[in-house]
């Protein structure tokens, strides 16, 4: 009896264990993903756990600087989220369907606006972007026509501008991306930059997962859940908290 009672206990704690699947992020993307002492934090991040407890999943969220993110994932070191497409990245992941729109804006400093209609409107411009980091399809059209000039986050890149360095820089998702960029530095104010009225995108971001690991079933899963979601209205209120 004692056996039999050990036996369902065991089978009871096994089923009751959810799947722990790794994925990896950004750390410094705020309000998308970021990191805080320790915790992962985010609209991708409640989007994640949102349909990992549908799915009866536990997504384990480890974010670094991007370049590491997307290293470990694309060796196979666990999925990415927050990953966007280029015909590069299709060779080496399968991609879920899209979480959320991230609009890619154009900041420039104070009184020295510029007219922006068209990508050949940044002909010979200096723009400040994230390194190893890709804006979607829109983003690879507009660098022809600009020199990018490289760094590790949103506050190096205003930095830069404030200064001079750069005519403009790019900066993602959004106002609320320029403004947790400003909170993290003293010498920065919102009454330095102007946002010029067209943005360079709105690049969609996904789910991913590098094509060795064979995910191709279970993201199949994650986009019924994920169209569950968007369908319930879950995903835009997530979103409009932020």
């Amino acid at each position: 009896m004692k056996i039999a009672l050990l036996a369902i206990y065991l089978l009871f704690s096994l089923n009751s264990v959810a799947e722990r699947i790794e994925i990896n992020g950004n750390a410094i993307k705020q309000p998308k993903i970021w990191q805080e002492q320790g915790v992962a934090k985010g609209i991708l991040v409640d989007i994640m756990n949102h349909i990992g407890k549908d799915m009866g999943i536990q997504f384990n969220h480890n974010l670094f600087p991007w370049k590491r993110a997307y290293h470990r994932s694309q060796t196979g070191h666990g999925g990415i989220v927050g990953i966007s497409i280029t015909e590069e990245r299709l060779k080496i992941f399968d991609y879920s369907e899209v979480l959320y729109y991230d609009e890619v804006i154009l900041v420039v400093k104070k009184g020295n606006e510029f007219n922006f209609e068209k990508f050949e409107d940044l002909e010979g411009k200096i723009i400040g972007v994230c390194r190893a980091c890709a804006y979607g399809r829109d983003y690879i059209e507009a660098k022809q026509f600009f020199t990018p000039e490289e760094d590790n986050n949103s506050v190096q890149r205003l930095k830069k501008l404030k200064i001079g360095r750069i005519d403009a820089a790019i900066i993602n998702p959004g106002e609320a991306a320029l403004i947790h960029g400003i909170e993290k530095d003293s010498s920065l104010s919102i009454g330095d930059f102007s946002i010029l009225p067209k943005r360079i995108t709105s690049d969609p971001n996904y789910l991913a997962f590098a094509k060795k690991l064979k995910r191709k079933g279970f993201i199949e899963k994650f986009n019924r859940a994920l169209k569950d979601a968007h369908k319930s209205g879950v995903i835009n209120d997530i979103i409009n908290r932020y």
